[in-house]
């Protein structure tokens, strides 16, 4: 069980969090072309300290392009170690566009290619039910998926990785409320997925 966190969750001690078996935390790092997460560095080392495994997330905007949304992400992460993947989360969810879902698929393409070309790692994909039928089924079902979904279980045509079920999490290790995920597998396949 994880939890994933950005400047809204406010402080975190991560001492506790270790303290209380959370394996791992994802964190915002950035935001469409120039926003920087503004709790990302204290989180970052906070988490470091701890000895807590990280992953890293930009929210991807739709209305930017792909390739300058990159750059700032890039610039962010930049001498940086996480023991999970980089990832890109891509929603509707306060994301107003003007553009064609042919167009937003080409720029999150662009994001993608760019940020993998730069560091050789593979990103992961965040999105919900919703996102994943509109922007990633027929375009990217080869990524790890980190799936949002407040059902029994994800209802996707495909494989996840991470299930992102709950934004409510209340622990005394937070100042705000921290999302809840867990990984797709037992503690061999988790331990074995950190060895990659």
């Amino acid at each position: 069980t994880g939890i994933d966190v950005s400047n809204h969750t406010g402080k975190i001690d991560f001492q506790k969090v270790k303290e209380q078996n959370i394996d791992f935390v994802f964190m915002r790092s950035t935001g469409g072309r120039t926003v920087k997460d503004q709790m990302f560095e204290k989180n970052y080392l906070g988490a470091k300290k701890s000895d807590i495994p990280i992953g890293v997330y930009h929210f991807f905007r739709f209305n930017k392009s792909g390739k300058s949304q990159a750059i700032n992400f890039l610039s962010a992460i930049k001498g940086k170690k996480f023991d999970l993947p980089l990832v890109l989360d891509i929603e509707d969810w306060k994301n107003p566009t003007t553009k064609s879902r042919a167009e937003i698929i080409h720029e999150i393409d662009q994001f993608i290619t760019s940020v993998e070309r730069e560091t050789g790692l593979s990103l992961m994909i965040y999105t919900n039910e919703n996102g994943y039928k509109k922007y990633v089924y027929e375009k990217f079902t080869h990524k790890n998926i980190w799936i949002c979904s407040f059902n029994k279980k994800p209802r996707i045509n495909g494989k996840w990785t991470f299930w992102q079920h709950s934004h409510k999490g209340r622990f005394d290790f937070a100042e705000g409320v921290v999302d809840i995920n867990t990984f797709n597998g037992d503690t061999a396949e988790w331990n074995r997925y950190l060895e990659k």
